[in-house]
């Protein structure tokens, strides 16, 4: 084995630091950068958050006011400075929210659409995509609201999703889209009562779902008004060939019997005063003149019941006897 001299050594020392010295110095000083580089970018990341943190906190107190001029304000010059940081995308919701609020719909799209652009995690993109779906919905144009629904892939955001795809589709009366599109929401919320109202509204109304009305409650009918018996007015004789008395109301005496004889021709006779006829309970009956029947005919015998004030007898009646031809030259 050949022996080297320490001569030798650093001879072939020398030359190997020739050959690879700089590589390794090269390498050490990148070594150095990294490490050195890592722990400034850590250092900086952690700076930049902490910055974000305190502008967005900022942002958050002022959009709490009344006055969201300021916290606009803020929320943009948060964007401006720190448009990487997670904080930037929140408060580009929160900056859609405040125009959307405003009734500037047209500012709260471009802020959601930056959402979409520049934001890290896909859940905020998501949760911008179905924002923006409500706002183009609410505007009138449903058909520019699906495409942003089919790019949703959160499932916590499935219901959220699956209720306003079946508003677009009843909008467009696609009744079998929307029935379909409201019954995964329904399964997705567990049990949404306004998801199952939707719904509802959709499936034709079956026998078991209708509801009947309760029938009326009958009219209550009035009680007739007691008939009060009546008193009958006395009869009177006049010049018609035949007279009928009326019948008394009474319920508990009988009609009476009223006759009348057949008309004949008869001539008028002078007569002398009637006699005053009597009735046994009952007013006079005032006396007038009349036709007198043939003489070979009986007189006749008129009837009548009681007035009001004669005595409830039964059979009671008043007799006219037949007028007396009057005297000629009276």
């Amino acid at each position: 084995m050949e022996q080297y001299t320490d001569e030798e050594r650093v001879e072939d020392l020398k030359k190997w630091w020739q050959e690879n010295g700089t590589s390794i110095i090269v390498g050490i000083v990148l070594g150095l950068i990294v490490i050195f580089g890592w722990q400034y970018w850590g250092s900086y990341r952690n700076t930049k958050s902490e910055q974000a943190s305190l502008v967005y906190d900022a942002f958050i107190v002022a959009a709490e006011k009344p006055d969201a001029d300021q916290a606009k304000q803020r929320g943009q010059a948060l964007l401006n400075d720190l448009p990487k940081s997670p904080y930037a995308a929140l408060a580009a919701l929160r900056l859609a929210k405040l125009s959307t609020d405003s009734g500037d719909t047209a500012d709260a799209s471009q802020r959601l659409q930056w959402v979409i652009d520049n934001a890290k995690l896909d859940e905020l993109k998501d949760i911008a995509r179905l924002r923006l779906a409500r706002i183009l919905f609410a505007a009138g144009k449903p058909a520019d609201a699906e495409p942003h629904l089919a790019k949703i892939t959160t499932a916590g955001l499935t219901a959220e999703r699956e209720e306003l795809r079946g508003d677009v589709a009843l909008a467009g009366n696609d009744f079998t889209k929307a029935r379909t599109a409201y019954t995964a929401a329904l399964a997705a919320s567990g049990g949404n009562p306004l998801l199952q109202m939707k719904l509802d509204h959709l499936n034709p109304a079956s026998a078991d779902s209708v509801i009947v009305a309760p029938a009326a409650p009958p009219t209550p009918t009035q009680p007739e008004a007691p008939q009060t018996n009546a008193a009958a007015p006395p009869a009177t004789v006049s010049e018609a060939p035949a007279v009928t008395a009326p019948a008394a109301a009474a319920e508990s005496s009988p009609p009476p019997l009223l006759t009348a004889p057949a008309p004949t021709t008869a001539t008028l006779a002078p007569t002398s005063p009637p006699a005053e006829p009597t009735a046994t309970g009952s007013a006079p009956i005032p006396a007038t003149t009349r036709v007198a029947p043939t003489p070979t005919l009986p007189d006749a015998i008129v009837t009548s019941a009681p007035p009001a004030s004669a005595s409830p007898e039964a059979g009671s009646a008043a007799t006219v006897p037949a007028p007396v031809p009057p005297t000629p030259g009276q």
